[in-house]
């Protein structure tokens, strides 16, 4: 799994939504250990502005180019609707996980 910094700042930033009722401790603790551990990092050097519907999603599709991905898996409505991103497949994780069972 491949990620930005700028994708790392937003999970950051989601999980100290209130309804997930998480401490800065216990967000620190999430990222340290159940995401950083499993992410490759890249860095992004190309801006991609505009590709999707919400302009806060293209920090995937810049991520995904910079990682040279396969696929990218979200359950975002405006990335999926992409369908593919410089011929990388967007999927669910339900479709991913069925195609390489």
């Amino acid at each position: 799994m491949a990620a930005s910094r700028e994708i790392i700042e937003e999970y950051v930033r989601v999980l100290a939504y209130p309804k997930f009722k998480l401490t800065e401790k216990e967000i620190k603790l999430l990222v340290q250990e159940e995401l950083l551990p499993y992410i490759e990092p890249v860095t992004v050097n190309e801006d991609t502005k505009g590709v999707s519907k919400d302009p806060d999603d293209d920090k995937f599709l810049a991520c995904a180019k910079a990682a040279k991905a396969d696929f990218i898996v979200s359950g975002d409505a405006h990335l999926l609707d992409l369908k593919k991103y410089k011929g990388c497949p967007i999927l669910t994780a339900e479709k991913f996980l069925k195609k390489f069972k």
